[in-house]
């Protein structure tokens, strides 16, 4: 059976960056499709004898993004166990670059990512890092050679970088505007543009 991973093929390579535990976390492998999700919430006040019921906004919840991450490592010796650690850090609590042990108070990991997104680089909590060891890829140390990482990751929207988000989201929504217009004019010129 032969491996189908997808690996990127731009200057860019995966990666994010964990902020209390300074840890750097990449591969050449990049994620499946990333999911990017938001809230968009709204409530309905039924009234009796009115034929539909009134739309109350509520406001937004919070974007969410969650992906799978294949992480292949196929050598005899310590498989992808270095990289695994990596991840099982992001599932406890942080401890900081010396810290050996986590306290009560010791917050949750958050990472710094925008990979895929089409976002300025942005703080999220870490909702989710799961791993699936795929059955038949351990080697001969009983050490996985195949696992696949699944992340949820939680927006922080109080960070100082969710404002330059903001930003970067109203000037491009105008590029995009000028773009759609202009290719909407060209079509009428050249054909078609599908």
């Amino acid at each position: 059976m032969k491996n189908q991973q997808s690996r990127f093929s731009g200057a860019v390579p995966w990666f994010m960056f964990d902020i209390h535990n300074k840890q750097l976390i990449t591969s050449v492998v990049i994620p499946s499709d990333i999911r990017d999700i938001k809230d968009v919430i709204l409530a309905e006040q039924p009234i009796p004898g009115l034929n539909y019921a009134p739309i109350s906004p509520g406001g937004g919840g919070n974007r969410k993004l969650s992906f799978t991450l294949p992480l292949v490592q196929r050598n005899n010796t310590i498989g992808n166990v270095a990289v695994l650690k990596q991840f099982d850090i992001l599932r406890n609590q942080a401890t900081g670059f010396a810290g050996i042990t986590t306290g009560q108070f010791t917050p949750n990991p958050q990472v710094l990512y925008s990979w895929g997104t089409g976002s300025v680089p942005l703080v999220y909590w870490v909702k989710k890092c799961d791993a699936t060891h795929k059955a038949g890829w351990v080697n001969q140390f009983g050490m996985p050679q195949y696992s696949e990482i699944e992340f949820e990751l939680w927006l922080d929207e109080s960070h100082p970088l969710y404002k330059v988000e903001e930003a970067f989201r109203k000037v491009y929504s105008l590029t995009g505007e000028a773009l759609g217009g202009g290719q909407v004019i060209a079509s009428f010129f050249k054909g078609k543009p599908y």
